[in-house]
């Protein structure tokens, strides 16, 4: 498992494909010549996107804290209310373990969900708000503005 602290420029693109506004990023990544190498390296720098938005050598890159503040905290499905859950899998379940879940839940504990397919499972938290986001937007729900 590999840790990151924003999005990678891959992610960014499926973010910017689903319609995520790159006013939106914290963050960015930097076109820079490689040190003793042809060519050229993505530099993460944690500096505000809009500020660099101009120029081909900078991508936007999201924090998860900002991911998560993209997240809508409730949504409804059916008529019915659902928040926000995060939980990571136990490593020993033998299914899904060793993974982050981002779903949502009835909002009644009492009541049964009606869904199947909105949980999302990755490695790490980053990767599951990204899959999250972009089941968000294919199924026509607003994300918050920041």
């Amino acid at each position: 498992m590999t840790t990151n602290i924003a999005t990678t420029p891959s992610q960014s693109a499926r973010l910017l494909q689903c319609g995520v506004d790159p006013k939106t990023a914290d963050m960015c990544w930097y076109k820079a010549k490689a040190a003793n190498k042809e060519g050229y390296t993505w530099i993460l720098i944690s500096e505000n996107y809009q500020k660099r938005r101009n120029s081909d050598e900078f991508i936007p890159a999201w924090s998860l804290s900002t991911l998560l503040s993209l997240l809508p905290k409730e949504i409804a499905i059916d008529g019915y209310a659902y928040r926000i859950s995060i939980y990571f899998e136990n490593p020993d379940e033998p299914v899904i373990g060793n993974q982050w879940c981002l779903y949502y839940k009835p909002k009644k504990h009492n009541e049964k969900c009606r869904i199947d397919d909105v949980p999302r499972y990755a490695p790490d938290l980053i990767e599951c708000a990204v899959l999250m986001i972009e089941w968000l937007t294919a199924n026509n729900y607003k994300l918050n503005q920041l």
